[in-house]
């Protein structure tokens, strides 16, 4: 089982060209709105089903490459800051192949250092038809090089992509994604990076660590939204504009308010970093879309101006809001 953060990608999309985003999920034991609570997983399964309704849907056989490389890079949640924090490409790279939440659990994505290179492989965890395959291994390779032009530097990416898929009437979309030669028909599906001595602006070693620590918790399960984080979180997520308190949560859960400070304490959580996380979610999505001015992004996400929101993402991302709407 996984985040449905791929799912939930391929919906945004699918509703963007007017397509019936709805009509992805029939059937499968799941709808849209489920796609947006913080304790949801979906299966292989059920992903592989709504990616080949998707690629029906909107005629597209290069669907994951395209969604990877345009992605919304605060959907990878800790990954994506755990990336931001790291010191250099090497462990920024191992960082983002360890723990990408978009296809990780469905593919063997393995890893190696030769003579200055960064090497990562990736092969179907599961049995499935080749399109699924393709996309995922397509997706991930291209939301990869997305996120390492953001952190790194716009100008870094792969030396070079080897896909086992066949080659594609036009080749030039992977080209365009990857910024490098792509060779298809390869035994393996490979991406190569020259590592490069290039400090990354926004590192903070203490903040990977950590990152590093609760994503492996969460992996094994140990450190998996609990019911009262999921709780608070679809509390908080009604309006962030103006947000319940904390009396009002712990009423909606049928606890006092001093029982809800005191299980968040033990749970090593606080009601005022749900509350920025979450609207630092809200934030950089709407400012992703590229449509909504700073102000009404403010609004929506909960800050009293666009002053306040322009500090905050400066704090988050280490870029201003024109930098990441340009990059992110």
């Amino acid at each position: 089982m996984a985040e449905p953060v791929l799912v939930r990608h391929i919906a945004q999309e699918v509703s963007r060209r007017n397509g019936n985003a709805a009509a992805l999920c029939r059937g499968l034991g799941f709808g849209l709105p489920d796609l947006e609570r913080i304790d949801f997983r979906v299966s292989f399964a059920q992903t592989s089903r709504v990616i080949l309704r998707a690629e029906r849907m909107l005629g597209q056989d290069d669907l994951g490459l395209r969604l990877g490389a345009n992605f919304s890079l605060v959907s990878w949640g800790l990954c994506f800051v755990g990336v931001m924090a790291c010191a250099r490409p090497q462990q920024a790279l191992e960082f983002a192949f360890d723990f990408q939440p978009s296809t990780g659990r469905f593919l063997r994505l393995h890893k190696q250092t030769v003579q200055g290179q960064f090497i990562a492989t990736a092969e179907p965890e599961f049995d499935t038809e080749d399109g699924v395959t393709q996309f995922l291994v397509h997706h991930t390779f291209a939301a990869v090089t997305r996120l390492c032009r953001f952190v790194i530097a716009p100008w870094y990416g792969p030396k070079r992509v080897e896909l086992r898929s066949a080659t594609p009437a036009d080749a030039r979309v992977h080209e365009a994604a990857f910024g490098c030669p792509v060779r298809f028909g390869c035994r393996m599906n490979r991406v190569v990076f020259d590592l490069i001595d290039h400090p990354i602006a926004t590192a903070d070693p203490s903040v990977a660590a950590m990152c590093r620590h609760a994503l492996e918790l969460q992996r094994s399960g140990v450190g998996a939204p609990s019911e009262l984080e999921a709780a608070i979180v679809r509390a908080l997520r009604v309006d962030l504009r103006s947000p319940p308190t904390m009396a009002a949560i712990a009423a909606s859960i049928n606890l006092s308010e001093r029982t809800l400070r005191r299980r968040l304490l033990e749970s090593g959580l606080s009601y005022a970093a749900l509350l920025d996380q979450e609207r630092m979610r809200r934030a950089l999505d709407l400012l992703h879309g590229g449509e909504l001015t700073l102000g009404l992004v403010a609004e929506a996400s909960g800050f009293a101006d666009a002053r306040s929101l322009r500090r905050a993402i400066k704090r988050w991302t280490g870029h201003t809001p024109t930098h990441f709407r340009s990059h992110g």
